[in-house]
């Protein structure tokens, strides 16, 4: 399969609001998938990060960061909507177990692993800390 078939059979749409990536905005009902097939029939065996973005009013992107042999690094982006549940790639790509930990616990998106073991924050802790919604207790009050 070509990149150019990959970009078709996913419905992956390249994103023009980089500067030097190739990026590529999937649905996230394809995040498996998409990122199994690059893996597999296009060498993108390194997994350099997976991250979120919180977007606001309960939606999150979630990226992955690639890279084969070459090194040509790509990402793939998905929106998540809050109630949406992201497919895990840890059976693909071990190491995203603890980017996927993360996902959970500071953005709060559900994996279909299942809920993440608070490893990262304690379990009396704040809850997800990295969403624009989180309250700093240093915050100032509004006057």
């Amino acid at each position: 399969m070509t990149m150019n078939a990959w970009v078709a059979s996913f419905d992956a749409v390249a994103a023009s609001d980089t500067v030097g990536l190739e990026l590529y905005d999937i649905d996230v009902s394809r995040w498996f998938d998409a990122l199994k097939t690059l893996k597999t029939e296009h060498n993108f065996v390194r997994l350099e990060f997976i991250t979120g973005v919180d977007r606001g009013e309960g939606e999150c992107e979630v990226v992955a960061l690639l890279s084969d042999a070459n090194a040509r690094t790509i990402a793939v982006r998905a929106r998540v909507s809050s109630g949406q549940v992201v497919g895990s790639v840890v059976d693909t790509f071990p190491g995203a177990a603890w980017h996927e930990r993360e996902l959970a616990e500071m953005f709060g998106v559900a994996l279909s692993s299942g809920p993440a073991e608070h490893l990262l924050l304690a379990k009396d802790g704040p809850e997800h800390p990295l969403l624009k919604s989180f309250s700093l207790i240093a915050e100032p009050k509004a006057r």
